[in-house]
């Protein structure tokens, strides 16, 4: 059986992954921060996490590592967005902001590293922020934006020192998705179009279809960064 893991699989694109990964059977490693994942598989493993602290980051990683399972996929979905309608940068939600959306994924994803093998997928949950070839088009989400270039540096970085062992790095931009995050964006005339499930999909597609490493994708197709 294969294993997955799936970070901040409790609600939204995370917990919509979770089911589409199980009902195609796969065993799930999910993690949740504060309310636990709301359902019962025999071949879900859940398990608390908080991103933003490197003693739960450590503790996480150590018990994955003593499940002893090989790990075909990890999907970095955890994340927040504090500086919503910020205009002015505000320097303390920017590194929490680093220090859960960045610093965080980057410190879960290197302790499993010797967990993988060749063929195995990592996917960085980016968004259309994260790309500098998209013009600016308003004054908000500062420190959001920054980690999510900086997440796909990573995600080029990672796929270049991976190479010779055959892994798959990618990073992700599902969309406008109807979650909590994707709402607290929206106004009176413009709203999320996409379902947890649509980006599930394409996360799974992403992770059982692509060989190509070291790329940014977005509804099936290559972007530019």
């Amino acid at each position: 059986m294969k294993t997955v893991i799936i970070t901040g699989a409790s609600r939204g694109i995370g917990l919509a992954t979770v089911k589409k990964f199980l009902a195609e059977g796969w065993r799930v490693i999910g993690t949740y921060l504060n309310s636990p994942i709301d359902m019962n598989h025999p071949d879900l493993i859940s398990i608390q996490y908080d991103q933003g602290d490197s003693s739960s980051v450590a503790k996480v990683a150590s018990q994955i590592i003593d499940l002893a399972f090989p790990l075909d996929a990890l999907i970095n979905n955890a994340g927040v967005l504090l500086d919503t309608n910020d205009i002015v940068a505000d320097p303390i939600k920017i590194r929490k902001t680093l220090e859960i959306n960045l610093v965080g994924v980057i410190d879960l994803t290197e302790r499993l590293l010797p967990l993988f093998f060749k063929g195995s997928q990592i996917v960085n949950i980016d968004s259309g922020y994260g790309a500098m070839s998209i013009p600016i088009d308003d004054e908000s989400v500062i420190g959001y934006r920054l980690a999510k270039v900086a997440l796909n540096m990573y995600t080029r970085h990672l796929a270049f020192r991976l190479q010779t062992r055959g892994m798959v790095v990618s990073s992700l931009a599902p969309g406008w998705v109807k979650t909590d995050m994707g709402y607290s964006v929206s106004t009176e005339t413009e709203k999320p179009d996409r379902e947890p499930e649509q980006a599930a999909n394409d996360i799974f597609q992403l992770v059982t279809t692509v060989k190509e490493s070291g790329q940014f994708w977005k509804l099936g197709e290559k972007i530019a960064w």
